[in-house]
């Protein structure tokens, strides 16, 4: 995985900032692997100005900047990436999700960075 992405808030954490949030959930390897309970939890993506997804077999992000974007997708050069859609499956990363959820995150309900 990707040095980036290992620091990404997981299914059921907060992140840093509110915002809109693609959170992927019920992981495996690949599609038809064999799951053993739900699967492992994957990273939330955002935040976003939009999700829309193509005739169920592609989701595009537009997230807020470019910066944001290179945080989830290293070697883009812009702030709209997409995921495909395979055998029921959303991947990212070399890995499949068997759920994904949009969810807004409130401000209140953000992780607060220590005081120094």
């Amino acid at each position: 995985m990707n040095k980036l992405l290992e620091a990404l808030p997981e299914w059921g954490e907060m992140p840093k900032r509110p915002g809109l949030y693609l959170s992927l959930s019920h992981g495996r390897n690949f599609p038809q692997q064999a799951m053993k309970g739900r699967g492992f939890p994957g990273p939330k993506l955002g935040p976003l100005l939009y999700v829309k997804t193509h005739y169920a077999q592609q989701v595009t992000l537009r997230f807020q900047n470019r910066r944001d974007a290179r945080r989830f997708f290293p070697d883009t050069t812009i702030p709209i990436n997409s995921l495909e859609v395979i055998e029921g499956t959303l991947v990212y990363d070399k890995k499949c999700y068997g759920d994904w959820d949009i969810c807004y995150i409130a401000p209140e309900f953000c992780l607060k960075e220590p005081n120094r």
